[in-house]
């Protein structure tokens, strides 16, 4: 294929999932979504899109939510730190629970079954872990299995809550707004030096900065390392930079006319190559497998996303777009994020849970394959 059908197929993907994501279904709009599926569909019919392109746009997303969530971020980590690290704990405990009862009841390696989590949950950091520890492949298979129904099905989750729930969009965003905002900001804004007014400058320099945060590598034990990744790094450095907003008389702030947007196109650009990766051999792998382990995906993703709700939201009494935001985080699910700001009408407020939650349980699930491989053998 080249080049020149490498970028129409992108730009199709991302014109034709644009346009079904604005169809409601019984209610319920895909959104960004819709670009997963016409992806999943392409790649079953042998179209691929390098990685390189889902790369690019995931540090896009995450570097814009950092940017956005970065003058909340603090104040929410302050206040309700143990709020997010038992939300994001919950996930990894249903996980190691269910993995053990798969392992056990299903007649399911371990290697497969740490695939599958892996997939329910989308953490692919999770799943290179599970090969490090296991030197077994075959989880690779788990992953493809169940990471389309761990993308969508928390995507359909935070945006059918709310409607169940049957709550006031603008009543719930009201709850998220900051009572005490920097009054001094605004004042603060004139003096400071732009070097270009669209903020791209500021978006580039926070992908650098992440990328050089994400090559750090910390051992936690003798066959494991960690590091937060390309994507972990931007979200930190998003959020560091959105925090203190300038070095010296420079200014680090970026206009949401230009972070939505950016922050769309980035997602999208993750779900197409994710998607296009997953719908390889998806259906064969379905005949050679059995639709047990893909029931047994539905059922990993939804047991966690409810168990981090229910923390987040009845134990530690979250609003419930601050819960549903911590929620994605704990379930390191960035298209989710997106879902759901598109449910609570663009309010960008959300970001900041998931930015709180997403560091924590990022590092968790890398440690997972290690305890489960301690704990069952391999």
């Amino acid at each position: 294929m080249n080049i020149f059908n490498d970028v129409m197929v992108i730009f199709f993907i991302l014109a034709l999932g644009y346009i079904l994501g604005r169809i409601p279904f019984l209610g319920i709009k895909l959104g960004t979504s819709g670009v997963l599926l016409v992806a999943i569909v392409m790649g079953h019919f042998g179209y691929e899109v390098a990685g390189i392109v889902g790369q690019i746009g995931l540090v896009l997303f995450l570097s814009c939510v950092g940017l956005v969530a970065g003058p909340m971020f603090v104040k929410n980590l302050k206040s309700n730190i143990l709020a997010f690290i038992l939300t994001s704990i919950s996930v990894v405990i249903s996980a190691g629970v269910l993995i053990a009862i798969v392992v056990k009841f299903f007649d399911i390696s371990l290697p497969l079954a740490l695939g599958l989590s892996a997939g329910a949950l989308t953490s692919t950091a999770s799943l290179a872990a599970t090969i490090e520890a296991t030197g077994s492949s075959i989880a690779s298979v788990g992953y493809g299995i169940t990471y389309i129904f761990g993308v969508v099905g928390v995507i359909l989750f935070v945006q059918i809550l709310p409607k169940i729930m049957k709550v006031n969009i603008d009543d719930e965003n009201a709850k998220l707004v900051s009572k005490d905002e920097d009054k001094s900001s605004a004042s603060l804004v004139k003096y400071l030096i732009n070097i270009d007014a669209s903020g791209i400058f500021v978006i580039s320099l926070a992908v650098v900065i992440g990328v050089l945060i994400g090559s750090i590598s910390i051992p936690l034990g003798p066959n494991i390392k960690f590091s937060l990744g390309n994507s972990g790094g931007s979200l930190i450095a998003g959020l560091i930079l959105g925090h203190f907003g300038h070095i010296g008389k420079i200014s680090l702030k970026a206009p949401k006319t230009t972070l939505n947007p950016i922050r769309d196109l980035g997602i999208s650009l993750f779900l197409i190559q994710n998607g296009a990766k997953a719908g390889t051999g998806f259906v064969e792998v379905l005949a050679d497998q059995g639709i047990k382990l893909f029931v047994i995906g539905i059922i990993m993703t939804l047991v966690a996303v409810s168990f981090a709700f229910i923390i987040s939201r009845y134990l530690f009494k979250m609003p419930l777009f601050a819960a549903l935001g911590a929620t994605t985080g704990a379930m390191t699910s960035a298209p989710s994020l997106s879902a759901l700001i598109a449910a609570t009408n663009n309010n960008d407020n959300v970001t900041a849970f998931y930015a709180a939650c997403q560091p924590i349980a990022t590092i968790a699930l890398v440690l997972l394959p290690q305890i489960m491989v301690s704990i069952l053998g391999n």
